[in-house]
């Protein structure tokens, strides 16, 4: 019996792809099938995907002409016969306990998904940082129902951490978008199984390993401005059809939480164009996000007056980046999930050379970080007298004050606020 049917997309993954179906044939749970679906690749890609499909008979391969990423995942469910289905894409890899461990998570209560955590990962740099959201612990590890559907979209957003079971995914009528090329055709899947599951259960361990250094990966894209637009209608016009009423408010409020990523996102060119866009879009669902004072401040400034706002947000973006590049180099003070966040950030930008080290107000408790070393912020300001120092908490917290007081004892006067960064920046 097939335990679990992994169904793997391929668009020219030639670089990654070995690696990829590597951890997934070396899963401890022998009982899987790994469906590679050829996107009509131009690459070696196919050819790779023939080799491991000579070497090991759990691997199919569907050779396609290019129709795009949902019609690609669309095509592997069909072919799929296992209990229940996963998705890794081409570029990632995955720890060898995954399966195991979700399908006996499933244990005798077998829920339509179950999910686990994941890695953000930057495999040239040896860093990958748990996505774990500790405040949902009470929620992890055991199996959840309809009352906490809300909390279900509180988890970390991915269609690849989890098994589904198959019957769920036909009973439900759960397809992915048929949209061209690879265009965040994920939200929709994610947002089907969140709602129609019956059933679900997240584990708190991670094993899936989300690369972040694939500068070709789709979500790096700054060209695609409508693209999750797109989705989204396809997400109502789906609902509407199944008379789903009662689900269109999370797709609506997902729209316009979308729209503030994909803003920071594209490339400058086309921010006012797409300004256009989120002005209609919240004249019509501006209802959905009441109770969001951040996400309504943010998207009401940016409809009272889109030209000032567009303009002020290149302009802040291109002042941060001005100070970053004539930094001689970079302190992150603070080693915690923002001193992460503000890394990221940089990283995406391509400033990993530029940062010198992490900081801490104490003697640190872990030597280095992303391949980064940690350091008290004294040692770090007295070797790096000309960096740019750059305070990685919640501006304006009481831990913010207490830095910024150690920063002016040193003689910093001058440093970055890392909000600034994480409210500039496009981080994954």
């Amino acid at each position: 019996m097939i335990k679990v049917s992994v169904i793997v997309p391929v668009y020219n993954a030639e670089k990654y792809l070995a690696q990829c179906l590597d951890s997934i044939l070396a899963q401890t749970l022998r009982e899987i099938e790994v469906i590679c679906v050829d996107d009509g690749s131009t690459d070696n890609s196919g050819k790779i995907l023939d080799q491991y499909a000579m070497q090991d008979k759990r691997v199919k391969v569907l050779h396609r002409e290019n129709r795009g990423y949902g019609a690609a995942m669309n095509a592997g469910l069909d072919t799929a016969a296992g209990e229940y289905v996963g998705i890794v894409e081409s570029d990632d890899c995955i720890l060898p306990e995954m399966y195991r461990t979700l399908y006996e998570a499933a244990d005798a209560e077998k829920p339509d998904v179950v999910k686990s955590d994941a890695y953000f990962w930057y495999e040239m740099i040896g860093y990958r940082k748990n996505t774990h959201p500790a405040h949902l612990n009470p929620y992890y590890d055991r199996t959840l129902g309809d009352p906490d559907r809300n909390t279900f979209f509180d988890f970390y957003m991915n269609i690849w951490t989890g098994i589904y079971k198959r019957e769920f995914l036909i009973s439900e009528k759960i397809r992915f978008h048929e949209s061209p090329g690879a265009s965040y055709q994920d939200n929709g899947f994610w947002l089907q199984t969140l709602l129609y599951c019956k059933k679900a259960k997240w584990i708190s361990q991670a094993f899936y390993l989300y690369r972040q250094d694939n500068e070709a990966s789709s979500v790096k894209s700054r060209d695609k401005v409508f693209v999750m637009t797109r989705e989204y209608e396809y997400i109502e016009k789906l609902l509407l059809e199944r008379k789903d009423y009662r689900y269109l408010p999370y797709c609506y409020y997902y729209r316009m939480l979308r729209h503030r990523g994909n803003f920071l996102r594209i490339a400058d060119e086309y921010k006012r164009e797409f300004c256009e866009q989120v002005c209609r879009d919240y004249a019509k669902y501006k209802s959905y996000i009441k109770g969001f004072g951040g996400l309504d401040h943010w998207l009401r400034e940016m409809v009272s007056d889109p030209d000032k706002f567009c303009e002020n947000a290149i302009k802040i973006r291109h002042t941060i980046n001005e100070r970053i590049r004539r930094a001689e180099s970079l302190i992150i003070y603070g080693a915690g999930h923002h001193g992460d966040r503000v890394f990221r950030g940089l990283v995406n930008e391509g400033y990993y050379d530029t940062i010198s080290c992490f900081a801490v107000s104490k003697d640190p408790a872990e030597k280095e970080m992303a391949g980064k070393q940690i350091v008290k912020i004294d040692n770090a300001v007295k070797g790096n007298p000309d960096a740019l120092v750059i305070v990685a908490v919640i501006r304006g917290s009481g831990m913010y004050m207490q830095m910024a007081k150690r920063l002016s004892e040193l003689g910093v006067t001058e440093y970055l606020d890392g909000t600034d960064i994480e409210e500039n920046f496009y981080i994954l």
